[in-house]
Formats: structure tokens, C-alpha cells, sequence
């Protein structure tokens, strides 16, 4: 289950000016270069024929799995499948589809059934629903709830780092479709506490219940402290604080709603395009498989970017080409000038990573202890409670990147134990 941070630090917002623009639907690129990855994570074989017509929403791979399935974010012609490096997935084969211009998309609705728990999280397996908050399949997280005993589920739309505003432009733009596939992920979930979180100034937030306050009761809303990560003010709901949290992203919480309400599968996602490169900072609907590139020339570059970062400046990873694909997962994209690092020096043993970390863990010693390769003793430290969010890093005074370090302890572990065995020899 997630976790409701109660440690944090305060970060400068540099969301304007996209939070206080619409969300906008990009033109289609010329060609789309969507992975092969079925929503259940399964590999998939191409079932459509090269240089084939594909339509909009169509099955075109399959893994042969009852959930495994890659649908056409776009109408057009299969040119064939090539593999592409993604520094989030690795190198994946991906389907080239070449565009075709295509009339507005007029999907009907269909009534909203009644549907079992089972029914819900089989329909988010079988299309393709990915939470953009940690890249896993929403069907999975809503299975894991259903096994807890008290699950509560929070649509986080704090939008915590310190650009991205994606969340909070899905809520204001589609808030009472949030609203029902949240209601539905509940159903799924076998809970009826359920919560949409934002990080708003007091008068946003009055402005927010005013606007949904005919569509959503004002309860629904919590509003988290600003601080990062995120973390809630629950006020009087104190009782939550003995349940079990699991956060859903506000964009799967829209695309549950849409593959409900519309048969729909996820094909698309809103991303952040910012960073002081841009000329046009805004909020883009963007079909899966455009590539970067496409996103930063429809928003405009005032100058080259020297980095080009996909996800937000605190967790995200800088590429070094941006013709790779945007997959799910990806809500923001920044494109920076420059890069502030400042010079490393060695730990001084301030304590101030532990006093931020949020999973309440000793960074600075678990850095200590893989430098010193003293491997055995990192099992008491748990490096595999770390989330990434990188805040020990950020309030390091040395510069350090500890947050990669933490992350190589975390990830590693299995393959350091199985080389250097348990023991307190060193």
C-alpha cells in the first residue's frame, strides 16, 4: 500500500504558467512508435499485417494472455515494428504507425452497468489501464486493496514536484469523470472510503468545490499540506489514519470511467510541457507512441535545451535523444537550459537526509555502508523501503546524489547477498 508521507520539505513551485492554462489535444505526429507492452506487462506479437490500415482504439498485438493487448492510439497504416531504446523500458519493439488524418472522435456512450468488483478489475487489465503515478497496472493496485482490510483510496492530484501540473489540469478540466472512476476503482476495491486529493491555496480550493459542488460532494476533497512528497491533511478523518492508503492517479481514475462509460481502452495521456526552454508551457492530451520531440516543437523552444528530462526535476531521468516515445507513466516533460549541480565534497554527517526522509530510513548510512562495501549490514538499514522521491538528495549540503545510492542498495541487494553472503566479517 502506499503510504501517507509525514515528513517532507518545501520545494519552489515552478508549475505557471501551464497550471492556469486548459489541457489541449496535440496534432497528431506522423508517425506513432507504440511499445509492444501489454497493459498486464506481457511482450506482444503484432497481429496486424505490415502496411496495413489500423483504426483508432483497435487491437493490433496481443500476448495471447485474456488480458494481454496493444491497442492503435491513432488511425492509420502499419509500417512494421522496430526496436527503440527507452530509458524507461529498455529496448522494447515498438509498432510504427503511420498517421492518417482522422475526423474528431465521436465515441458513444454506453450505459453504465452494474458490474462486480472482479468485472471492474478484469476490464481495467484488458485495457490496458497503467496508474501514472508508479507505472503499474491499475488492475494490480486494486487487486492489493481488495485484500486489505481497511483500504482508503486517494486520487493524488497533489502534483507534488515541482513542475508538473498534469493531475491538477486533469482534475479541473475532467474533475466529475475523475470523480466516477474513482467511485468505480472503490467498487473494485471493496471499499466505500474514497478521497480526491489536491495541493491548492485556499482560494483555488473554494474556487474547486464551487465548480464540482453540483457533481461531487465537497467531502471528497482533501487538500495535502505542500509539502513534498505529499502528504494529507486529514483533519477530522483521523480514522484514516489506521487504514490502509492506496493511491490512484487522477489520470486511471478518468481512464477506469472511460473504459467503462465508452469501451475505451488508454491510449493517451496529459504530460507537463515545461522548463525555461519552452516558449509555450502547457498542459498536452498526447496519443502513446508520440515521440518527445513532437511535444517540444508543438509547445515551441525559445533555445536548444542542454537537458531534456522526462518526469518532474526530482525524480525524473534526462535523456540523451527526444525522439523516444511517450509511454505511460510519463506526465511531464522539461526542457532546461542549464542544469544547477552544484560541486560534491564528501559527507559531513549532518543528518539532514534522515531528517527529510519520509520512510523514516538513514540514507547517509546506507551510502556509507555500499561505499565501504560492507554489504552484509545493509539488510538493517531497509534500502527496499525507499521510494525514489528523492528528497536526501535535494537537502544534501555536499552535493551528493545519495537518492542513487539508496537505489543501488535497494536494487541490488538480492545480487550483493548472493556474491558476498551474510556475515559480519567486515
Amino acid at each position: 500500500m502506499s503510504k501517507l508521507t509525514k515528513t517532507g520539505i518545501k520545494i519552489p513551485s515552478l508549475k505557471q504558467p501551464a497550471d492556469q492554462r486548459p489541457v489541449v489535444d496535440i496534432p497528431l505526429p506522423s508517425r506513432l512508435f507504440v511499445p509492444l507492452i501489454a497493459g498486464d506487462g506481457g511482450a506482444c506479437q503484432l497481429i496486424a499485417n505490415e502496411n496495413e490500415t489500423v483504426q483508432k482504439c483497435a487491437v493490433i498485438a496481443t500476448s495471447g494472455t485474456a488480458n494481454g493487448f496493444v491497442y492503435s492510439p491513432a488511425s492509420g497504416v502499419l509500417e512494421g515494428r522496430q526496436t527503440v531504446f527507452h530509458p524507461l523500458l529498455g529496448n522494447v519493439p515498438c509498432a510504427i504507425i503511420k498517421c492518417a488524418k482522422t475526423k474528431a472522435d465521436t465515441r458513444k456512450k454506453v450505459p453504465l452497468a452494474s458490474l462486480s468488483s472482479e468485472e471492474i478489475i478484469n476490464l481495467a487489465f484488458k485495457k490496458g489501464i497503467i496508474d501514472e503515478l508508479d507505472g503499474q497496472p491499475l488492475a494490480k493496485k486494486l487487486s492489493a486493496c481488495r485484500k486489505s482490510k481497511n483500504p482508503v483510496l486517494i486520487a493524488d492530484g497533489s502534483d507534488s514536484e515541482p513542475y508538473s501540473s498534469s493531475s491538477w489540469a486533469v482534475i479541473n478540466q475532467w474533475g466529475g469523470l475523475v470523480y466516477k472512476g474513482l467511485k468505480l476503482a472503490a467498487i473494485a476495491a471493496g471499499t466505500k472510503n474514497y478521497k480526491i486529493g489536491v495541493t491548492l491555496d485556499k482560494n483555488r480550493f473554494a474556487g474547486l468545490l464551487e465548480k464540482y459542488r453540483q457533481a461531487i460532494n465537497p467531502s471528497v476533497f482533501i487538500k495535502a499540506d505542500g509539502k513534498y512528497p505529499a502528504s494529507y491533511d486529514l483533519g477530522n478523518l483521523k480514522h484514516l489514519k489506521k487504514a490502509d492508503i492506496c493511491r490512484l492517479g487522477v489520470q486511471a481514475c478518468l481512464a477506469l470511467y472511460e473504459a467503462v462509460a465508452f469501451n475505451r481502452p488508454q491510449i493517451d495521456c496529459v504530460v507537463t510541457v515545461t522548463g525555461d526552454c519552452v516558449s509555450n508551457p502547457r498542459n498536452v492530451r498526447a496519443p502513446f507512441g508520440t515521440p518527445v520531440e513532437h511535444l517540444l516543437n508543438f509547445c515551441g523552444l525559445s533555445d536548444p535545451p542542454e537537458y531534456v528530462i522526462i518526469g518532474d526535476a526530482m525524480t525524473g531521468l534526462a535523456i540523451q535523444s527526444p525522439d523516444i516515445p511517450i509511454v505511460p507513466g510519463i506526465t511531464c516533460l522539461i526542457a532546461m537550459k542549464n542544469r544547477v549541480q552544484p560541486p560534491a565534497h564528501p559527507c559531513i554527517g549532518c543528518g539532514r537526509c534522515a531528517a527529510a526522509c519520509h520512510a523514516k530510513l538513514l540514507p547517509y548510512e546506507i551510502m556509507r555502508r555500499l561505499d565501504n562495501m560492507q554489504y552484509e549490514r545493509l539488510d538493517y538499514l531497509l534500502p527496499e523501503e525507499c521510494d525514489g522521491c528523492g528528497v536526501c538528495s535535494y537537502v544534501c549540503p555536499s552535493g551528493l546524489d545519495v537518492a542513487d545510492k539508496v537505489l543501488e542498495a535497494r536494487d541490488s541487494l538480492g545480487n550483493i547477498f548472493m556474491k558476498w553472503g551474510v556475515g559480519d566479517e567486515l
